[in-house]
């Protein structure tokens, strides 16, 4: 398995998946790099793409308020593969940051050429909206 496969199969909405479906994701998977200091995303804008952090740190900020550290192994952006909702949330680069993208356009292709994946996308969400509800309903 490729680096880039190894990342992608440790993200919750993939790490089900088959190997020839992470082979699938990984042609259109793109390095994109960052530098200290700039703004990866505004919230309220379009949500164009998912990202995962393999090098660096950046911070989630809503309304102002920093919410969340995201570094090496972590993502954010994921429901935008999914939806076309406006971000709920700003993302900024402390540090130089490498991530490995995946932008929705590429992402609703590979899902139109493939409904192979897409059927086990659709397992793999579904799974994870039972342990959502499990864990909701046991608090």
């Amino acid at each position: 398995m490729t680096a880039t496969m190894d990342a992608l199969s440790a993200v919750p909405m993939f790490r089900d998946l088959p190997k020839k479906s992470l082979e699938r994701i990984e042609k259109f998977a793109r390095q994109r790099n960052f530098q200290a200091g700039d703004t990866i995303f505004k919230e309220g804008e379009e949500g164009v793409g998912f990202f995962l952090v393999t090098n660096g740190t950046v911070s989630v900020t809503r309304g102002g308020t920093e919410i969340a550290k995201v570094r090496d192994g972590g993502f954010f952006g994921e429901m935008a593969l999914l939806d076309n909702h406006r971000r709920s949330a700003t993302v900024k680069a402390d540090s130089n940051v490498e991530c490995i993208a995946l932008m929705r356009s590429d992402f609703l292709a590979e899902l139109r050429n493939n409904p192979d994946l897409a059927v086990e996308m659709l397992s793999v969400l579904s799974a994870r909206v039972r342990e959502l509800d499990e864990k909701v309903s046991h608090t």
